[in-house]
């Protein structure tokens, strides 16, 4: 064993680490409005992080460093290093897309981001703008691996080793990946492991190739049982009451209204901030009822669509719609109420199956799926990247329902205030700029809002109408308070009658996307038995409560307390104080109200895992499975 042996190792070796360092710090630096914490921290966070960095060192570098005591032919050597910088350029460009990336899932990418990508042609579409929007983090990227490429070609160049191999290098580095490969001595590192001593600096303490790695191959959710004693008494079947008194809206049309990435803390009648990039919306708010306490179960519209028209929320890493459990028999709002005599359509104006939302919709019955090709002006009034601009598309939807049978029920979806928030020329300069790019596409889609409502009261349906206004996760964050597990889900659920008198006030208790069907149907007085992943809010009896998969964790909002599981045992509680949370210390994680949280939770996601591995997602299906 020589010195080269040493020299090449050891010298590859800190190459590597020093580049994944070097992008989370650009990383970090993209996202430092996220992570306003003490420098030390953040540097504890960075030394934490090397050894989340040397796993991904030896699964992605294990073959050029057991190379480098075995293989001494030069053609053979070439090949190891441009091995070496391929694999290494691959970490290192996943780690600067989640810097701008991470704004809108608020976790670190996960195998899932590869097929993401090549859902629908959308990534073609935008690539071009989002090469010009974020070309400082390519420019970054570049200059990193230019520097990771010269120090590695200085390092290898030497010749002046025997040809021979060095076979007392090889159990060195065999030792060292197999240790590596672990992340240590004790049992091999997870994605929730970050979280243990900086849970707030976990996204920086952890790199995304080490999350893919983690995730490639891993069943999409495995399937939990829990004693009896551990869990509460929850059922995901839901037998209607038919109490629904003088809010019984029996026959009348349903219109749920997702606006994309629609955030609380954009909405002045919710954000407790004193500014609003939503007059509508807020006047909106005046006459409905509107769910104050309310939450998204996902971070990306292929997680909220399912759960807001399905009640099926996304907790394992890949979304539902896109799992092996997309082809489950679902219970939806399209399929219940088609058996009411409602004709249902699913209206986006994006491209054809943009999101996988063309399949997802047919799937969950829609008589319709409406898109971009369906609109009489598919290039006129296209923005260039995702599809025809919101109030184009909204004004098209109100002719659209006039020609409809009645009764009907209607989700749509709309596209402007996503990046690179794209709208017309014309209303350009006319809403507030804000100090975040989409906050000017925010007022556009509620100028878009507004017309909508303007035209669609002139019709003869609008009067017979029930409208929910929901979104379908957040997004950008300006505010701390809304950059925490709790706000950083906060959106808005608001039921609008044109009747005032019928629905209004603003309740407090919480309440998720998966709520949405149940609460509509206990409005229009749906007498049948159906399966459900929410509850009613009108419920007085309900347990009202918010679930989440965050970080390689379930967690579950319930009676001002906030607790994350790995699935077995809690590893975070939080008391929540309004937007605030104040981290529970290890003696009050045996608390009743905790624990009584955590049977809520097991039950819930025993009951979800069941479900989507036995196919048992609607009523006659969960009736018939054997548990």
């Amino acid at each position: 064993m020589n010195r080269y042996f040493w020299k090449r190792s050891i010298g590859s070796l800190l190459i590597a680490l020093a580049s994944l360092q070097l992008t989370r710090l650009v990383f970090f630096l993209n996202l430092k409005s996220y992570f306003k914490v003490p420098a030390e921290e953040v540097v504890h966070a960075f030394l934490q992080g090397i050894q989340f960095d040397l796993v991904s060192v030896a699964f992605l570098l294990g073959p050029f460093f057991l190379a480098i005591p075995l293989v001494k032919d030069a053609a053979l050597r070439g090949f190891f290093r441009w091995y070496y910088l391929a694999a290494l350029a691959f970490a290192n460009l996943v780690n600067c897309i989640d810097a701008e990336f991470f704004k809108f899932t608020a976790r670190r990418s996960t195998d899932d981001l590869v097929e993401f990508a090549f859902l629908s042609d959308d990534l073609f579409n935008i690539a071009p703008n989002l090469l010009s929007y974020f070309w400082y983090l390519l420019a970054f990227y570049g200059l990193i691996m230019v520097v990771t490429y010269f120090l590695i070609t200085k390092l290898l160049s030497s010749n002046s080793e025997k040809s021979t191999p060095n076979w007392f290098g090889l159990p060195i580095t065999v030792v060292f990946l197999v240790i590596a490969s672990r992340g240590g001595f004790n049992k091999p590192l997870s994605i929730i492991d970050a979280g243990k001593l900086q849970p707030h600096l976990s996204p920086v303490v952890l790199n995304t190739s080490f999350t893919m790695l983690k995730t490639v191959g891993k069943p999409e959710l495995a399937e939990y049982s829990f004693p009896s004693e551990e869990k509460a008494d929850m059922s995901p079947v839901i037998f209607p009451t038919n109490d629904s008194g003088s809010t019984n809206l029996s026959g009348q049309n349903v219109v749920i209204i997702i606006m994309e990435s629609m955030a609380s803390e954009y909405i002045g009648a919710l954000n407790g901030l004193g500014h609003t990039y939503t007059p509508f919306v807020d006047s909106l708010c005046s006459r409905s009822l509107v769910f104050q306490n309310a939450f998204s179960n996902g971070h990306r519209s292929i997680e909220g669509i399912p759960a807001v028209v399905a009640s099926i929320p996304t907790l394992m890493y890949e979304a539902y719609s896109t799992s092996k459990y997309a082809s489950n028999e679902i219970t939806s709002m399209a399929n219940l109420l088609k058996r009411k005599g409602y004709y249902t359509s699913f209206m986006h104006g994006g491209n054809k199956n943009s999101m996988n939302f063309e399949s997802f919709a047919t799937h969950a019955g829609y008589d319709l799926v409406y898109d971009r090709d369906d609109y009489p002006f598919p290039d006129e009034h296209y923005d260039g990247y995702w599809g025809i601009s919101d109030h184009y598309f909204l004004n098209q939807c109100v002719d659209e329902f006039s020609s409809f049978p009645k009764p009907f029920f209607s989700s749509v979806f709309t596209l402007s205030s996503h990046h690179p928030y794209a709208f017309p020329a014309e209303y350009h300069d006319r809403f507030p700029k804000g100090n975040l790019p989409i906050h000017e596409s925010i007022g556009y889609a509620d100028e878009a809002l507004r017309q909508f409502f303007r035209n669609a009261s002139k019709t003869d349906w609008y009067q017979n109408t029930l409208f929910i206004i929901t979104a379908d996760h957040t997004s950008l964050s300006e505010y701390q308070q809304f950059q925490n597990k709790i706000g950083s889900i906060r959106i808005p659920i608001i039921f609008f009658h044109p009747s005032d008198s019928i629905l209004v006030g603003k309740p407090y208790q919480i309440m998720q996307q998966t709520d949405i069907l149940p609460t509509a149907l206990s409005l229009l007085n749906y007498d049948q038995p159906y399966f459900a992943l929410g509850v009613d809010a009108l419920n007085p009896s309900a347990e009202h409560m918010a679930v989440a998969f965050k970080q390689d964790q379930f967690q579950l909002y319930r009676n001002d307390l906030l607790i994350c599981s790995d699935g077995s045992d809690i590893t975070l509680a939080y008391h929540v104080r309004g937007n605030e949370l104040e981290k529970c210390d290890e003696s009050e994680l045996n608390l009743a109200a905790i624990k009584e949280n955590e049977a809520y939770l097991k039950a819930y996601i025993e009951n979800y895992s069941f479900a989507l591995n036995h196919n048992a997602m609607t009523f006659e299906r969960w009736m018939e499975a054997e548990r």
